[in-house]
């Protein structure tokens, strides 16, 4: 573990793809370093609206409990701080006291911020909002800014748990990879919450990829850091989550597009 602290940031910003992930096939340094320009084309922008948590607390208090996944079971806020930056993640009531579940959510915040907050004088503040799930699977999305030389980027990243086995688990585990991969380059791909000028940016970044690329990038989606059979270590490049039967997948863009944009996959109509 001590291995993966010194990744450097690699998540939802244009640098992470010169992070601590390598395919032998794929050239995955350079695919996200591409400046994403262009005219709009095809895609579909939704207008569907996320709603970002606000829960945050003192790293031990405790929120309000709310309802979370699965019946039964209610979250309350915890946080943890290094110098200047702060993460809140979920703490889980309700779920069997011999699970883990707890333990690999805060592990897996604590590292979160320790890859963002490589730097005493950074300043990274990052909330959680869950995402309720069926076939007992939850759905932690992080959001926040990393604030470091003057500059405030946003970050996305999510961790995704089976609730009967204890893990976490990624986009394999759940959707295709390969099938999202050629819908992603499709003109049917559909961006949540996206501007005009993301989803023009996003049409020409798309140019600069092949299904192999973003099958690999897809595969490697998601915690745990380390997958059976996974030569790969560090913080993934692409995180995903599902809502409401619908599948999200957030692709890194360049800053003065937003960082990020979200893809919106809904199999019951594909």
């Amino acid at each position: 573990m001590r291995r993966l602290f010194l990744c450097s940031v690699i998540i939802i910003l244009p640098l992470i793809f010169t992070g601590c992930k390598k395919k032998e096939t794929s050239d995955l340094k350079s695919i996200m370093t591409t400046q994403a320009n262009g005219t709009m084309s095809a895609t579909t922008i939704s207008a569907d609206k996320e709603k970002l948590s606000d829960a945050e607390s003192s790293k031990t208090a405790a929120s309000e409990s709310k309802p979370a996944s699965k019946a039964g079971i209610t979250d309350s806020s915890q946080s943890f701080s290094k110098d200047k930056s702060k993460i809140s993640y979920p703490r889980l009531a309700g779920i069997d006291s011999k699970s883990n579940i707890n333990t690999l959510i805060e592990d897996n915040a604590k590292l979160s911020l320790n890859s963002f907050a490589s730097d005493p004088d950074s300043n990274v503040d990052i909330k959680y909002t869950i995402k309720n799930q069926s076939r007992n699977r939850i759905s932690i999305v992080y959001t926040g800014t990393v604030k470091d030389g003057g500059q405030s980027k946003k970050v996305f990243f999510t961790n995704n748990i089976n609730l009967e086995t204890g893990k976490s688990i990624g986009l394999s585990d759940y959707a295709d990879p390969l099938t999202i991969a050629n819908y992603i380059l499709s003109d049917d791909v559909v961006l949540e919450n996206a501007t005009n000028a993301q989803a023009a940016g996003f049409e020409e970044y798309k140019k600069t990829l092949n299904v192999d690329i973003l099958k690999a990038l897809l595969d490697d989606a998601d915690f745990p850091l380390i997958k059976e059979n996974d030569i790969n270590e560090g913080f993934p490049k692409v995180f995903s989550y599902e809502s409401g039967g619908d599948i999200f997948i957030a692709i890194p863009m360049s800053h003065e597009l937003g960082d990020y944009v979200l893809v919106k996959y809904s199999p019951s109509t594909k």
